[in-house]
């Protein structure tokens, strides 16, 4: 496996974990509009079931990033990035359109879903720099 190849499947590995711990910390927030809503006799202790749940779909949509990247081959696909970035983006949007009112590890995951989308287009730009590049240069 090439330098570069280890350093995309690292960004993605270490983005995954990222995610997960800011959701599994989003869970001890409390939820301040159910405590307006409900006067304080909402649900109390750690949302287990919804942090695992999330923590499980960050999981998944990691292994999506990985499954269209293919660091193994990756070689400076810019398309491979580009795909990549457009999955992480609707993601963003289908995830943030529940956003109001929803639940701080549900805000974490779409947070963490803005952080990926920001990594893909750091990738695509990094991509078709050196796609470009490799197109233009003299040999």
């Amino acid at each position: 496996m090439k330098n570069q190849n280890r350093i995309v499947l690292l960004l993605i590995s270490v983005l995954a974990l990222a995610g997960i711990a800011y959701i599994v910390a989003a869970g001890f927030d409390q939820d301040q509009y159910l405590e307006v809503v409900a006067g304080g006799r909402g649900p109390k202790g750690y949302p287990l079931q919804g942090v695992a749940t999330f923590a499980a779909i960050a999981t998944a949509e990691s292994l999506i990033f990985l499954v269209i990247i293919r660091p193994n081959s990756y070689r400076k696909s810019w398309r491979r990035a580009l795909l990549a970035l457009t999955a992480s983006v609707a993601l963003s949007l289908f995830w943030g359109m529940g956003v109001i009112h929803a639940q701080p590890f549900y805000i974490a995951h779409v947070f963490w879903l803005f952080l990926s989308a920001a990594t893909m287009l750091l990738l695509f730009v990094v991509s078709a720099i050196a796609a470009w590049r490799n197109a233009h240069v003299k040999h």
